[in-house]
C-alpha cells in the first residue's frame, strides 16, 4: 500500500548545547496538502526545517519525506523539493539569470527560461541582468521563489516566503501556490504572519519555545480555544453577566463576550434578555493564536 504521507516527523528533538531548539516534536503532512508550520521568530520553525533537509542533525528523533530517512537519503529528497530559506541571500557577484543557471546546473537539469515566473512576479529583463546585490529585498525575494518553484517539485518548503512582498505580489504567490496544489505539489509552509497562513492553509501546527501546542484543522483550532459572541440589547440592563463568558468589551447596548466551552447554556440564557441581535463571529487566527501565548505567560 502507498502511503499518502509525504513528511513524517516522530519524537524530534534538537539541543544546542543545554538549550533547546525543538522538543520531542511530531507531524505528518500529506500528499497536496499546504501545511502552515506557525511560531514567532526564535520558536523553533527554521531549526526543523533545516533538519527536514539535512542541514542540521537532530539529537534524537527522526524524519522521513517521501518514505525514507533524511539522513540517509537527503541528496534524492533535495532533488524533489524546492526550497526558499528565510532571509533569501544569494552569490552577490552573480545577475540573476547567471544565479538561475546556477542553480538549474546544480540540480543536474538543463537551464530554461522561466519567462512565464518572470511575467508573472514583474522580473523585467533588466532586472534580471543586474548584479544581486543591487536588487532590492523585494526584487530578490522574487528570485528566491522563482529558483525554488522553476523546476516544478514535488515537495516545497518556504521559510517566511513573502518577506519583501508588496500586497499585490503576495497575491500572486498564492495563487501560484494554490496551482501547484492542483497540480499536486506538497507545500510546507513555515511563518509567523498569521493573515497568511490562514489565507491558504488547511491543517496548521502552532509551535512555541520549541514545542508545538496544537496541530488542527484551521477550522477546528478556531473553535476548540473559544468564540466569540456580540450582543445587542433593545435596553440596558444593570450588571449584564452571561455564565462561562468573559466581557471584552461595550460601547451602550453593544456587548462583545469570549465564550469558553459550550453553547447551549448561554443560548437558553439569551431568551430571558432583551435581546435585538446576536452573532457569533468567527475568531481569526491572530486571535487564536494569542490565546496559546497566553497560557505561557500566565
Amino acid at each position: 500500500m502507498i502511503s499518502n504521507t509525504v513528511i513524517s516527523v516522530e519524537n524530534l528533538t534538537k539541543m544546542y548545547g543545554n538549550s533547546i531548539g525543538v522538543s520531542n516534536i511530531g507531524f505528518t503532512v500529506d500528499s497536496g496538502e499546504i501545511f502552515g508550520f506557525l511560531g514567532p521568530n526564535g520558536a523553533g520553525k527554521t531549526t526543523t526545517i533545516r533538519m527536514m533537509l539535512d542541514l542540521l542533525r537532530p539529537t534524537s528523533g527522526m524524519i522521513k519525506i517521501f518514505g525514507k530517512q533524511v539522513q540517509n537519503n537527503s541528496i534524492y529528497i533535495r532533488s524533489l523539493t524546492g526550497y526558499l530559506p528565510g532571509n533569501f541571500s544569494a552569490f552577490n557577484d552573480m545577475t540573476g539569470n547567471e544565479f538561475l543557471r546556477f542553480v538549474s546546473s546544480q540540480r543536474g537539469l538543463s537551464f530554461s527560461l522561466p519567462q512565464e515566473l518572470y511575467d508573472r512576479f514583474e522580473l523585467s529583463t533588466g532586472d534580471l541582468n543586474k548584479k544581486l546585490n543591487h536588487l532590492s529585498h523585494g526584487m530578490l525575494q522574487k528570485l528566491g521563489i522563482i529558483q525554488a518553484v522553476m523546476h516544478n517539485p514535488e515537495l516545497l518548503i518556504l521559510d517566511e516566503p513573502t518577506i519583501g512582498l508588496d500586497p499585490l505580489m503576495q497575491e500572486e504567490f498564492y495563487q501560484l501556490l494554490i496551482e501547484m496544489q492542483d497540480n499536486g505539489c506538497t507545500i510546507f509552509f513555515s511563518s509567523h504572519n498569521l493573515s497568511e497562513v490562514e489565507r491558504i492553509c488547511h491543517r496548521v501546527a502552532v509551535i512555541r519555545k520549541g514545542e508545538i501546542v496544537a496541530l488542527e484543522t484551521l477550522e477546528n483550532l478556531k473553535k476548540k480555544r473559544f468564540r466569540k459572541l456580540k450582543l445587542i440589547l433593545k435596553y440596558p440592563v444593570p450588571d449584564l453577566k452571561l455564565e462561562k463568558t468573559n466581557l471584552l468589551s461595550q460601547n451602550d447596548l453593544t456587548y462583545e463576550f469570549l465564550v469558553k466551552g459550550d453553547i447551549e447554556t448561554l443560548i437558553k440564557s439569551l431568551n430571558n434578555l432583551p435581546v435585538e441581535d446576536f452573532i457569533f463571529p468567527e475568531p481569526n487566527l491572530d486571535e487564536v493564536f494569542r490565546a496559546y501565548y497566553k497560557e505561557d505567560k500566565k
